[in-house]
């Protein structure tokens, strides 16, 4: 069962979604006011459940941010008038301008998202406060253990939001509880070391108080919810990008030793529409095809404009497909050629040189324009076991072990199986992690967090040699898409393009303009 839900604060406006395989009906609440909702735990479930369907609008716009600025993939409609597109060229090229509506977008809806958590905690009377999350005192209809249940998803999801904000904008503004137009006008941007505070509380409160149940024994009424186990991972995560590795390794060696999580047996099973919610998810975003505005936007968003096949040479046709988040021949050609993660990009029918390619993990005969049915991971038990090994290092028995069961279920066996020898100096450690995380995760938005990470966890690389490589692989074989709509693009101008200020994205410049309060700085580097 997947249940998803729409949820707008101010005038909550709940349509309460319940959706089966086969059908699924929707039942209207009309138009309930903030005052007097929240009263008992069916209606804290309801708008529990709408935070979740809150991530939806945020990630439509995720991987412009992620993989498309990343050395993964390109914007490879060359030739291409289209506004998006030439939106899309600005994030590859590192010339993205403070008005840039998807930027905008991104923003505005992961704050209105967190906006929606900060409403719901407060209904139960949950706070930020002094750098942990308390619980002071049920006023409603619900037991101790409800809200403790509903507080630690809520928790959850703003730790999410929050952290990539920070990672994405660097300092941002911190709102934890329902605010006025008026208060939020005078809040001003904090140290990230404040939001980082608030991301690990809110994730010590999902790991005390959330579900801790093993994957097998997780009920279908907490399938596919925010949990203690994807707290922990996400709360690794967070921790090895702030350097703490060993604060990051007893979670992650409790994850594998205990959650009862797993790898599935063949990379396909993880991105099969029929079997979501597989052991290998620990979090995911949940879309459901054949009703509003439920389905996946990627099916539509990814595949190639002209039909092609895909693992097994069937035909794939996706209506109205527009080949964004295309993966660079750069990154197809680092994997080995007996990867079966290869297998899922592809090149399309297209005959121009360089060839274009595809990602396919997100591909099924689709008839309607982004209504897809797949289920968009964030947090996979990969994830876990690679973040394993950049955390513990070489030295540690288990980080080869770790690598290596990734690494064999993509049939990469025998001869092809990592050694002693191939980590055996730090440039050699860390080129195979970076490399392991990227032919693992392509396509699941982590490729540019991580580089951003990896001058902290793996000193040997940095995000500024990492963009600056591949401009020198890939401006030979797209001058002309490099040079388009704008001026005249050498290596050596993207190369400085590349540097530690443009590493961020600019504030959307509106959050600047409209507001007479306060004086609000840009992040340096950005007009």
């Amino acid at each position: 069962m997947k249940y998803i839900y729409k949820f707008l604060i101010g005038t909550l406006f709940l349509s309460v979604v319940s959706c089966s395989e086969d059908f699924i009906t929707v039942d209207p609440q009309s138009y309930i006011t903030e005052e007097i909702y929240f009263s008992n735990t069916e209606e804290l479930n309801i708008a529990l459940n709408a935070c979740y369907g809150g991530m939806r609008a945020p990630a439509a716009e995720e991987w412009k941010f992620t993989e498309l600025r990343s050395d993964n993939t390109v914007m490879n409609q060359i030739g291409t008038t289209s506004p998006d597109n030439i939106f899309y060229l600005s994030y590859d090229g590192f010339f993205i301008g403070t008005n840039d509506d998807n930027l905008k977008n991104f923003w505005y809806y992961t704050y209105v998202n967190i906006k929606n958590n900060n409403i719901l905690l407060d209904k139960m009377n949950v706070n930020y406060r002094e750098g942990t999350i308390v619980y002071d005192g049920n006023s409603i209809n619900a037991t101790e253990q409800d809200i403790k249940d509903v507080a630690s998803q809520a928790s959850f999801l703003r730790a999410y939001h929050y952290f990539n904000l920070v990672r994405l904008f660097g300092d941002v503004f911190l709102v934890t509880e329902p605010i006025s137009p008026v208060d939020a006008s005078v809040i001003n941007r904090v140290d990230k070391s404040l939001v980082y505070d608030l991301i690990i509380a809110d994730l010590l409160n999902t790991i005390s108080n959330g579900n801790s149940a093993k994957y097998a024994d997780i009920t279908s009424a907490n399938a596919g919810k925010a949990n203690a186990w994807s707290a922990k991972a996400l709360l690794a995560k967070v921790y090895l990008t702030l350097g703490r590795k060993s604060d990051a390794l007893p979670l992650l060696t409790d994850i594998i030793a205990n959650s009862g999580y797993g790898l599935e047996s063949t990379y396909e099973d993880v991105f099969s529409i029929t079997n979501e919610l597989n052991k290998e998810i620990l979090f995911t975003i949940r879309y459901k095809s054949g009703e509003g505005n439920l389905g996946s936007p990627f099916t539509t968003s990814f595949a190639p404009a002209t039909p092609s096949s895909n693992t097994n040479g069937e035909t794939i046709f996706v209506v109205s497909s527009q080949g964004d988040n295309a993966p660079g021949q750069e990154l197809y050609d680092t994997y080995n050629t007996a990867d079966a993660r290869r297998d899922f990009i592809l090149p399309s029918r297209d005959a121009s040189v360089p060839r274009k390619l595809f990602y396919t993990k997100f591909w099924y005969f689709l008839t309607v324009r982004d209504d897809s049915e797949f289920d968009f991971p964030i947090i996979r038990f990969a994830d876990v076991l690679l973040m394993y090994a950049e955390a513990a290092g070489s030295a540690d028995p288990n980080t080869l072990t770790y690598i290596n069961r990734v690494r064999a279920r993509a049939g990469l066996t025998g001869a092809n199986a990592l050694t002693s020898t191939d980590i055996n100096t730090p440039e050699k450690f860390d080129l195979a992690v970076a490399n392991e995380r990227r032919w693992e995760l392509a396509a699941e938005n982590h490729r540019w967090f991580d580089i951003l990470r990896y001058s902290t966890t793996l000193p040997t690389l940095n995000a500024v040699d990492i963009m600056e490589n591949h401009f020198e692989i890939m401006v030979p074989l797209l001058y002309s898409f490099y040079n388009q709509n704008t001026e005249d693009v050498t290596l050596e101008i993207l190369k400085e393009r590349v540097n530690e200020n443009t590493l961020l994205l600019p504030i959307p410049q509106i959050e600047l303009d409209t507001n007479n309060k306060i004086e609000i700085n840009q992040n340096p580097g950005y007009n």
